[in-house]
């Protein structure tokens, strides 16, 4: 399809986050929505995951939003992190937000979709694109979920691409088979006796291991290591 081989060219030529969202906003434009949000949560640091949004709502409904803190009650937002499913906007759906979805609707803010991704690496993003007229039909989402699918994840990998790549972040760390290994046993509880047994080495050398993971990541110690790792898809 020709809107897909110049949406991968577009990204291609794109090296920041805001350019990136500029084009997959154009995307959403061309299929029938005026406004368009992405998000996207990096895995690490684990207790304070770094988010990232970029949008092109209303700015009065992005100023009321965070002023209300509704991100932490956003029907929207909680389904996104529970389910790769996509959703569609209702009434139903918002029924235990109604101040939320009414100052949204009052905005322009009245007809969406959503869907939301997470990768291998742990890195999560959601797409919502949004319009104020035109209830979304069955044939029409018939007809544009392959394609509005398609450009959640080709969005999600532009936004890692542009520089919000955790595996960038964390300087592209390269972990040994045996660190590995060893990462493994931690991450189950063993001690570094115990993981020695196992893999029948010195209880010394387990733990020259731990510490070169543990300076290879940033971390403070070898659990902190073994999360960590886990978070950024180390240890599959």
């Amino acid at each position: 399809m020709d809107w897909q081989a110049g949406l991968l060219d577009g990204i291609a030529a794109q090296d920041t986050p805001e350019a990136c969202f500029l084009l997959i906003a154009d995307h959403a434009a061309d299929i029938g929505f005026e406004f368009c949000t992405h998000g996207m949560r990096l895995p690490v640091p684990i207790t304070r995951p770094r988010t990232t949004m970029h949008s092109n709502y209303p700015s009065a409904w992005l100023q009321r939003y965070h002023e209300q803190g509704y991100m932490d009650t956003d029907p929207t937002v909680a389904h996104g992190m529970r389910s790769s499913s996509p959703l569609v906007w209702s009434d139903a759906f918002f029924a235990n937000t109604p101040q939320m979805w009414a100052e949204a609707q009052s905005h322009g803010l009245r007809h969406g979709w959503a869907q939301s991704r997470r990768d291998a690496e742990g890195t999560y993003s959601m797409l919502i694109m949004a319009r104020s007229e035109g209830p979304l039909t069955d044939a029409e989402l018939s007809r544009l979920t392959p394609r509005m699918q398609w450009l959640v994840h080709a969005g999600h990998e532009a936004m890692k691409a542009s520089g919000q790549d955790p595996a960038r972040e964390q300087g592209a760390v390269e972990l040994s088979d045996r660190e590995i290994d060893v990462l493994r046993w931690t991450a189950e509880g063993k001690t570094s006796a115990e993981v020695a047994d196992i893999l029948n080495i010195s209880e010394r050398t387990i733990n020259f291991h731990i510490n070169s993971v543990v300076a290879k990541l940033g971390a403070c110690n070898k659990t902190s290591a073994a999360v960590r790792a886990a978070m950024l898809g180390l240890l599959w």
